[in-house]
């Protein structure tokens, strides 16, 4: 299974990648030699061409990235790195952990009543107690992602 390890200024690309199925970890700060040897089994994601010389030494995989465009961000991982643009919405955008199918009946004091009426799949993340469903923003996340690998 392919893990990430981005630096902090990527935070977009990272939600994206959660989306995809990807497990992600943020960098707050600057990458330091500590991190590179803690996440060696990670493709680190950067925009820094300094910190690219530093994973380049220490033989750790990397993409460098240009700065500030989602898109391009997006398109590059996707294609450098075979990922499968594919939205799996299998990871909690929260904290990255595995979300798991519940009963709904199980958590009917924490879904809305309107939610609770019109749908029957939900899933729960155990480390954060988030719950999700696919509701309306599911197709317009589907369509952002469209448009943005176009």
């Amino acid at each position: 299974m392919i893990k990430f390890f981005l630096e902090g200024s990527l935070k977009g690309l990272g939600k994206w990648l959660l989306f995809l199925g990807y497990p992600v970890i943020f960098c707050e700060g600057k990458i330091s030699d500590q991190d590179i040897l803690k996440h060696k089994d990670c493709i680190f994601l950067i925009t820094s061409p300094e910190t690219a010389i530093r994973l380049e030494k220490a033989g750790v995989k990397f993409l460098l990235l240009p700065r500030d465009n989602l898109k391009t961000q997006l398109k590059l991982c996707l294609n450098r790195l075979n990922l499968k643009p594919e939205l799996k919405l299998n990871l909690c955008t929260l904290c990255g952990g595995q979300l798991i199918p519940v009963n709904k009946e199980d958590f009917k004091s924490l879904i809305p009543e309107k939610v609770y009426q019109r749908y029957e799949e939900f899933n729960y993340c155990p480390s954060c107690q988030k719950l999700y469903w696919e509701g309306d923003h599911v197709k317009r996340l589907q369509e952002k992602f469209q448009k943005l690998i176009s």
